[in-house]
């Protein structure tokens, strides 16, 4: 019988040395002790032929379950915040807000998966992936297929150093895909405790459900 490598070090969590996980309880042992995290990002989308259709980057500050801060700098400045009951969308161009209830603006998206404090089980079939040569260095990857049909994505493909997130592609129906890698990763940080709250500044329209 195999033997685990050990994760006490990672998560202070004891494994029998002698039982085999599967691949989601291996995986959700290093993503459950993922409660915060902040740093950078860089997200690249493609067609179903690898042509760059766009990029982008940016900062990001996450608390589970439920909150979080995305704020593109590049190509365009847009800020994304949700402090677990709403989800704000602020373009300063357009001296716009957008807000929405969290439970309706982010069932079947990417932010849904990063923010969830459940196990990735949960609507997932979870699958280990092999190392290749495309794949970041040092990193272990695992394919989550969902479990319904009502997700944006196919597949996505989560890839963690211990437990820290290196890149996560998505993969859509008509065969596109996003990756979104992550840089300067600081886990489990304090965070205000206005961190994840938004104030629409003066001047801008709000549009959107309370």
């Amino acid at each position: 019988m195999s033997v685990l490598r050990p994760f006490a070090l990672l998560l202070g969590v004891v494994f029998s040395a002698l039982v085999v996980a599967a691949p989601v309880d291996e995986l959700d042992a290093r993503w459950q002790g993922l409660k915060a995290f902040e740093g950078q990002f860089t997200q690249t989308q493609r067609d179903h032929d690898g042509t760059v259709l766009s990029e982008g980057a940016g900062t990001l500050a996450l608390a589970r379950p439920g909150k979080f801060y995305w704020a593109y700098t590049s190509p365009y400045v847009q800020t994304i915040v949700a402090n677990g009951q709403t989800v704000w969308v602020h373009d300063p161009d357009l001296k716009q807000v957008t807000r929405r209830p969290a439970e309706a603006a982010l069932a079947g998206t990417p932010a849904s998966l990063l923010a969830s404090g459940d196990s990735l089980g949960k609507g997932f079939d979870v699958l280990a992936l092999p190392p290749t040569d495309e794949s970041p260095k040092g990193a272990q990857g695992w394919r989550l297929t969902p479990q319904t049909a009502d997700s944006e994505f196919d597949r996505i493909d989560v890839w963690l150093r211990g437990s820290v997130p290196v890149l996560l592609t998505f993969s859509d129906p008509l065969g596109g895909t996003t990756d979104v890698r992550f840089d300067d990763i600081k886990i489990n940080p304090r965070f205000a405790r206005d961190r994840f709250e938004f104030t629409p500044p003066r001047g801008h329209t709000v549009i959107g459900e309370n």
